[in-house]
């Protein structure tokens, strides 16, 4: 009984260290750049900033923020993969992502007794969003020479922590008051997911430790429930890879 169990516990120490002998760990860091921006019926090229002064506290807020426009954004990215004998990718990363989206203001909304007033206006809302997210992936390595590249599939868990609203609009013709050039700023937190889940897939392309990578990010997760409308994000992202084998 004592040999057999030996005899086990020696097969298995033997595998594994076959195991590990015929794979790879890869820790890389990523930092890149894109596009970001928001698709469906609830996202606008064009919105309008609401302004209330009227009988208590000023109320200003753009009526529509989830901008089809991109704004600057960015992200830092740190991931742990393996990589098989027979090139199959398998990895978690986890990065810190400033996302922001961009919608153009033509009007100005101000709210009065009896009645509202419109007055055209130009400037815009940018929607700044931070997150924490996770990324789960698998893929397939080819190689040519000292070129590699890594074809992969996987999605983002991304937590949101802030979403909020930044912007200004000027009048371009009279309004109230005969203020020619009424000026509204807004800085607003806004509604958010918990999650965004966005399914994920990414080329990276590598000679020796250093490549760039190209990757595009599909959001399923509707930021405007509360609006009975349906706005979800996207992001197309491109940056460079640092990455070392161990």
């Amino acid at each position: 009984m004592i040999k057999n169990k030996f005899f086990y516990i020696t097969i298995i120490l033997l595998i594994s260290v076959q195991f590990s002998y015929v794979q790879k760990t890869e820790i890389n860091f990523n930092v890149y750049s894109g596009l970001f921006s928001f698709r469906g019926e609830g996202a606008a090229s064009t919105s309008l900033i609401y302004y209330d002064d009227f009988d208590g506290p000023v109320t200003k807020y753009t009526d529509d923020p989830y901008g089809k426009g991109n704004g600057f954004s960015y992200a830092l990215d740190f991931q742990w993969q393996r990589v098989t004998k027979r090139h199959k990718i398998y990895g978690i990363g986890i990065r810190t992502e400033e996302l922001t989206s961009k919608v153009n203001i033509d009007r100005i909304l101000i709210s009065g007794d009896p009645a509202d007033f419109q007055y055209p206006a130009s400037g815009e809302t940018k929607l700044k969003n931070t997150f924490i997210t996770l990324n789960p992936f698998v893929g397939h390595r080819y190689a040519y020479y000292k070129i590699t590249i890594d074809l992969l599939a996987g999605f983002d868990l991304a937590f949101c922590m802030k979403s909020k609203e930044d912007g200004s609009a000027t009048t371009s013709s009279a309004t109230t008051s005969n203020i020619d050039h009424f000026n509204v700023n807004v800085d607003n937190e806004r509604p958010k997911p918990s999650i965004d889940l966005r399914p994920r897939i990414q080329i990276k392309t590598q000679i020796n430790k250093f490549g760039f990578l190209a990757g595009y990010s599909l959001g399923l997760t509707n930021y405007s429930p509360q609006n009975n409308s349906k706005a979800y994000s996207s992001f197309l992202r491109l940056g460079l890879k640092i990455g070392r084998a161990n």
